[in-house]
């Protein structure tokens, strides 16, 4: 979290908006360092819910504003724009969405910061051609970009690459991490409803992913974007 708060290089009072919210962690963590308000997004009532309640528990809940809505329907802009792998469930259709909603949100001179996974340049093709374990049993309608082609899509909506940092071993030590405590907590997690078919899914699951990033099959980094103070000649934003 203070790595995103780093990248995003708050200066004080800057309003930031996060497109998948999740279960409010980052939104509360920015609204308890720099940032002045947090609007974040989410399409999940529980998870709505959830993030609400952990920002009243922290005394947050007027510098976070929570909502059930989707990105493509934010009519506000904002200093700062982060999400945390999401762009991996938007699908390679709505790229131009995807990055036209930021752009249009960004003010001028804004930055965005994104989390995303994404899959080995010699395997994207293959990759887009097919449906692979993730897409088919864990994440219907995910999808990877291969590095190239994100930046391509950034680019083509008037937003600069700035910066990007990689960390695939690392993540790679938190899948396996995930996967001992999943195992560790089994016996208070079957009673939830999951049963064995479930547990040997998730295990080969972490286990897969684990090996993914271990092997540079996939990777995760971290991507800041800036709006240009001007748009460049020819860009309506």
């Amino acid at each position: 979290l203070d790595r995103i708060a780093e990248r995003l290089a708050l200066e004080g009072g800057e309003s930031v908006l996060e497109i998948g919210c999740g279960w409010g962690a980052l939104a509360a963590h920015l609204a308890e360092g720099r940032a002045g308000r947090v609007t974040g997004l989410t399409l999940s009532p529980s998870q709505l819910a959830w993030a609400r309640d952990v920002a009243a528990a922290r005394g947050l809940a007027d510098r976070v504003d929570l909502r059930l809505q989707d990105y493509r329907d934010v009519d506000e802009t904002f200093d700062r724009i982060v999400s945390i792998e999401m762009f991996e469930a938007v699908g390679e259709a709505w790229w131009p969405t995807y990055f036209g909603t930021l752009a249009r949100a960004l003010k001028p001179g804004g930055r965005a910061v994104l989390q995303v996974i994404s899959i080995a340049e010699d395997r994207y093709e293959d990759y887009r051609r097919d449906t692979d374990f993730i897409q088919k049993h864990v994440f219907p309608g995910g999808f990877l970009p291969s590095k190239s082609a994100f930046a391509a899509a950034v680019a083509a909506a008037g937003l600069r690459l700035e910066a990007a940092e990689h960390f695939g071993l690392s993540y790679a030590e938190t899948l396996a991490e995930w996967r001992r405590r999943f195992h560790a907590r089994w016996e208070e997690i079957a009673p939830l409803g999951f049963d064995e078919r479930f547990r040997r899914l998730w295990d080969y699951y972490l286990a897969y992913c684990e090996a993914g990033f271990r092997e540079g099959a996939i990777d995760v980094g971290l991507y800041t974007l800036e709006k240009p103070e001007t748009p460049a000649e020819g860009d309506p934003s």
